[in-house]
């Protein structure tokens, strides 16, 4: 079990002693986990045309989930806000420059390798104001980078799902290109990317309350290209090793999940591009 893994498991190892109680319990309403710890999603073109298209070639990511409360206390209505690592990951891009000695020269180590660092480039000012919400509030990038509010229901449906409908507005988030500071490459193209999301579902129930997720969304670049993608997420984000037998390793007992779930290990879409458990089917998903 790599370090990374074994950490995971002893962070969130402890939810599985709890779980898979026998015995009846209320609905606990329509709950959804926040994404102080994020949901892991996987992606599926919805059609092969989708496919196809050089948009549609998203296998998945880490997401966010915040359930708000809006009026409280004189109508209390759920509302669902969405972040997607698409949208959240363009205000900056890091790549390596090399480290110049005080004469412009390039520096070297003791084996005549290169000297390398991160540059982090600003692609978008998160604090720019970039239009309003239905309200006539200003909306800045970073909070555009969200949907905003969809309507959630208060009670679960017969099968454990809290359907949201009606986001206030797509994610989305206009970037500006990369260029390396030293060739002058093209290291990132200019894009706007942009999430339209639909038929957007969180199971809810006293085993798993707010922990499953499923939806439907229209991505698109910036350039013209759009495609349409089904989604699966869960809660938490956990890694795996795709190809490997050990449970604990390939989403089963001792990733850190509930033990309930049915899940697989999907390769390329988790922490740091590595795996990443995901639903094994329709949510909801279980064993």
């Amino acid at each position: 079990m790599s370090k990374r893994i074994a950490t995971a498991v002893a962070i969130i190892g402890a939810a599985g002693v709890i779980s898979g109680c026998a015995f009846d319990q209320p609905s606990p309403g329509c709950q959804v986990q926040d994404s102080d710890t994020p949901w892991q999603a996987v992606y599926t073109p919805k059609t092969a045309a989708d496919a196809a298209k050089s948009c549609g070639k998203l296998k998945g990511e880490a997401i966010g989930f915040w359930k708000y409360v809006k009026d409280p206390l004189t109508n209390p209505t759920n509302q669902l806000v969405i972040r997607p690592t698409g949208t959240a990951s363009r205000f900056e891009y890091t790549y390596q420059v090399q480290v110049k000695n005080a004469d412009g020269t390039p520096k070297v180590d003791d084996k005549g390798e290169p000297v390398m660092k991160d540059k982090t480039v600003e692609r978008a000012d998160p604090d720019l104001v970039t239009g309003t919400d239905a309200s006539g509030k200003k909306i800045t990038a970073k909070e555009a980078a969200s949907t905003g509010p969809a309507t959630l229901a208060e009670e679960p449906d017969a099968s454990g799902l809290c359907l949201a409908e009606g986001f206030g507005r797509d994610a989305t988030v206009s970037a500006s290109a990369v260029t390396h500071q030293d060739t002058g490459e093209e290291l990132v193209p200019a894009e706007t990317i942009t999430y339209k999301y639909t038929k957007v579902q969180v199971f809810s129930a006293a085993k798993a309350p707010g922990t499953q997720a499923k939806g439907e969304f229209t991505y698109s670049d910036g350039t013209g290209c759009t495609a349409e993608y089904t989604m699966l997420a869960l809660w938490p984000q956990v890694p795996c090793v795709p190809g490997s037998t050990k449970p604990a390793e390939s989403c089963g007992e001792g990733s850190g999940l509930n033990p309930d779930f049915k899940a697989v290990c999907v390769a390329d879409i988790g922490p740091d591009g590595e795996g990443g458990c995901v639903p094994a089917g329709d949510v909801p998903s279980f064993n």
